[in-house]
């Protein structure tokens, strides 16, 4: 056995190393992320009080990347970054009978503040009671379930509770990845009976025809049973492996004997689900042990019976997995169990969205070889269900890894693009009407379209020709929408006036059709000419409108191209930029390859500090002005920029999966952990950054990786071997005086200070320096 931790819900992995990074204007301090504790607070910092309340009010954006869940603020800066191996919620098993509500609450609070606490009475009579504790903060959660495991006071008699953290509620996309699952299956149960013969030359011929023969479905056993020496007739040949329900007149027949003894079952079916529950349950806590009964309507009955089970988490089941499997049972009279882990993904999806890609789901099912592919779109009462249950499983993790691939793909869909390959996106699909419009489009091409605002992103589903029509009826939609499209831009005082009560005379005679943009300060009109011209008539009430060029109202220039300002675009720091400067600024941040970019947007304008100096701003640029001047492709590409930025410059504590084609992201860890990827379900170590090594420590991995040298070194500093100054063969003094003469160079020394003497002065001039230098000679 191996001596690692292979803890898939990684428990001191997550404790240790759960620290979320401290902020600082928006952008993570690696100086700071070390020192702090893993719940450190914006109050910590020696930012003034009014600041941090300012950044934890700024809004904020979330997004999946690198099957990591990352939030957002300001500048598209990283506030934190929860990996897929990390939790808010912690689930813990074995707990006391009597434990209260009241009680659990009282243990779980020291650790951090609780969203919520539910506590799960045992469903059977010999089971015990589990509970679901959900932190606000990954990092409390860490904590919880380092000390929880060892609190006494969830031990009852000699069971110890149990605490893991609930990884399904750090997961990306619509998949739950489980690891908890196992086949048990054993042979059923079978009737021994002896058929007797009057000849001894008849039993043994009908033993050596019966042996290995199928009886009523079942490969049968027969041995001619040796007579005893005074033995004159009824000869016998033992019969194995009987079903339990044949008859003595059936079995006689068969063997063409003139009698049959019937013995009993080897084991009684109740008596050894008992058995095997118990032996399972001393590796760990069940969640469900489901006994699937023979199908009595089959032709041919199976010769094993079969069960699944459902551990609390992934480190008991491999544990019951590697020391149960193929293990004989007396209960079972000698008979063999085995154990076979089963992982498994689980997709939910509208029935719609199922409908469009069944062909296609049922396609890839067809194909598969080591792993299954299961649905379930019906109840139990044959009606069709809302949400579709897609199961992939299989104990081949590697392989249940490129599957999970293959059907994300399908559950991703194709990302609507224009001509020029850029995502096409307009903001009437995020409103009703488009909702609408979609939603036709989709019954209408026999699809299944799919709107993402966060992302502004449109998907599509379905058969090829399907697709390919949808998305020639959206691009005709945007070209559309952008030709009624209008823009006025508006002068300061008209703008001030359109906030006291003018955009509110412009909506009563144009509602629906009129949008105020208080970021860039301008009206957008969506109609025809008729409307455009009472918009700008409207307008001209207020002040005058319309013109595309403005200068600011003082002399500062922009930050970006030194010139007046046009086109004024005042950022919440008060700084003022050319619109479109501040987009070529974006757009060129969005454009940095090869995680080498900015960890942040931020304002670029001079600021003098009290000592007189000037520095950059470097307040982050506000998420709407970001969303309003990038395209949807743009915006991500920043995210995504200033994402790898922040882990590319933090080498040291987040790696990514060793599998080739895997892009996850984890932290790097204490020696000796071994986690699971829930992408391509390797199991990595992390620490070493490898594949798991499988019966060896870090330690000795480490060693054995550099080929001896690491345990090469540990031996010599433990027993003082030194390298000859000469020519560097190692030496060990075992005694005598520190005068020391290398055989394989001729080189003398002094074991002291390790000087070099030549032969000629061996005799004296080395044991002279010992004498002067070190006053002796041992």
């Amino acid at each position: 056995m191996s001596s690692q931790k292979d803890i898939v819900q990684s428990d001191s992995f997550l404790a240790s190393n759960l620290g979320l990074t401290a902020k600082r204007n928006n952008v993570t301090d690696p100086s700071q992320a070390e020192a702090a504790p893993a719940s450190s607070s914006p109050q910590q910092e020696d930012a003034s009080a009014a600041e941090e309340l300012e950044e934890t009010t700024e809004p904020t954006t979330t997004r999946t990347k690198l099957s990591c869940t990352i939030v957002y603020g300001s500048g598209a800066a990283i506030q934190s970054i929860t990996t897929a191996f990390e939790s808010s919620a912690v689930l813990l098993h074995n707990l006391p009978p009597h434990l209260s509500h009241a009680t659990l609450i009282a243990l779980a609070e020291p650790f951090g503040a609780l969203k919520n606490a539910t506590l799960i009475p045992a469903r059977e009579a010999h089971a015990v009671p589990s509970a679901r504790l959900e932190y606000l903060a990954p990092a409390d959660a860490a904590r919880a379930v380092r000390s929880l495991a060892r609190d006494p006071a969830l031990r009852h008699g000699t069971l110890q509770a149990t605490a893991r953290l609930d990884l399904r509620a750090a997961e990306s996309g619509t998949a739950t990845l489980r690891s908890t699952k196992a086949k048990l299956s054993w042979f059923a149960p079978s009737l021994v009976a002896w058929a007797h013969y009057g000849e001894l030359s008849k039993a043994k011929s009908e033993a050596a025809r019966l042996d290995g023969t199928t009886f009523a479905g079942r490969t049968i056993r027969a041995s001619f049973q040796t007579p005893s020496f005074n033995q004159r007739t009824s000869f016998s040949v033992e019969i194995k492996g009987l079903p339990l329900d044949v008859s003595s007149i059936n079995v006689k027949r068969f063997c063409h004997a003139s009698s049959v003894t019937m013995g009993r079952p080897s084991f009684i079916i109740d008596n050894a689900l008992k058995e095997l529950r118990t032996m399972l349950t001393r590796h760990g806590a069940l969640e469900a042990f489901d006994y699937v009964p023979p199908d009595p309507r089959a032709p041919k009955p199976k010769p094993k019976l079969v069960a699944f089970v459902q551990f609390a988490d992934a480190d008991a089941a491999a544990r019951a997995v590697a020391a149960l499997h193929s293990s004989h049972q007396r209960f079972l009279r000698g008979s063999p169990i085995f154990l076979e882990l089963i992982h498994s993904v689980k997709y939910m999806l509208p029935r719609a969205q199922f409908a469009a890609l069944r062909t296609e789901i049922d396609a890839l099912r067809d194909a598969l070889e080591t792993c299954k592919l299961r649905y379930h779109d019906r109840d139990e009462h044959g009606a069709a269900v809302e949400r579709v249950c897609v199961r992939a499983y299989g104990p081949d993790a590697p392989a249940l890894g490129r599957l999970k691939k293959e059907l994300e793909g399908l559950l991703r869909g194709d990302v609507v693009r224009d001509s020029a390959d850029q995502v096409l996106w307009h903001e009437h699909f995020a409103k009703p009407p488009g909702q609408g419009l979609l939603s036709a489009l989709a019954a209408e091409t026999q699809g299944f379209v799919r709107c993402d605002a966060r992302t502004r992103t449109v998907h599509l589903f379905g058969s090829q020709a399907a697709r390919a029509a949808a998305r020639e009826r959206i691009l005709e939609k945007v070209l559309e929408l952008s030709a009624a499209e209008h823009v006025i831009e508006l002068d300061d005082a008209t703008f001030r006036r359109m906030l006291h009560g003018g955009f509110h005379e412009i909506q009563a005679s144009l509602a629906g059709k009129v949008f105020l943009d208080v970021v860039l300060r301008r009206l957008v009109v969506h109609g025809d000419d008729a409307d455009v011209r009472a918009a700008r008539a409207a307008v001209e009430r207020h002040g005058t409108g319309g013109g595309a060029q403005r200068l600011s109202t003082d002399d500062t220039p922009c930050p970006v191209c030194f010139c007046d300002v046009s086109e004024p675009l005042t950022l919440l720091c008060g700084h003022t930029y050319c619109r479109s400067c501040l987009q070529h600024y974006l757009g060129s941040l969005a454009n940095a390859t090869g995680g080498a970019g900015p960890t942040s947007a931020t304002c670029l304008a001079e600021v003098e500090r009290d000592d007189g100096t000037t520095s950059p701003c470097r307040r982050g640029i506000p998420l709407e002005t970001i969303r309003d001047l990038l395209t949807p492709g743009e915006e991500e590409r920043l995210m995504e920029t200033t994402f790898l930025s922040h882990i590319n410059s933090r080498a040291q504590e987040f790696k990514y999966c060793p599998t080739a084609d895997c892009q996850t992201i984890y932290r790097a860890t204490e020696e000796d952990t071994v986690i699971r990827c829930p992408s391509c379900l390797v199991r990595i170590c992390a620490s070493c950054h490898v594949e798991a090594h499988e019966g060896l420590s870090c330690a000795a991995y480490k060693d054995h990786a550099s080929g001896g040298d690491e345990s090469f070194e540990r031996w010599r500093k433990e027993h003082d071997v030194r390298p000859c100054p000469g020519c560097g063969t190692a030496l060990e003094k075992n005694g005598g005086c520190n005068h020391m003469h290398c055989r394989q160079c001729g080189t003398h020394l002094c074991w002291v200070c390790m000087k070099v003497f030549g032969d000629t002065d061996s005799g004296g001039g080395v044991y002279a320096h010992m004498q002067r230098a070190h006053g002796g000679f041992m």
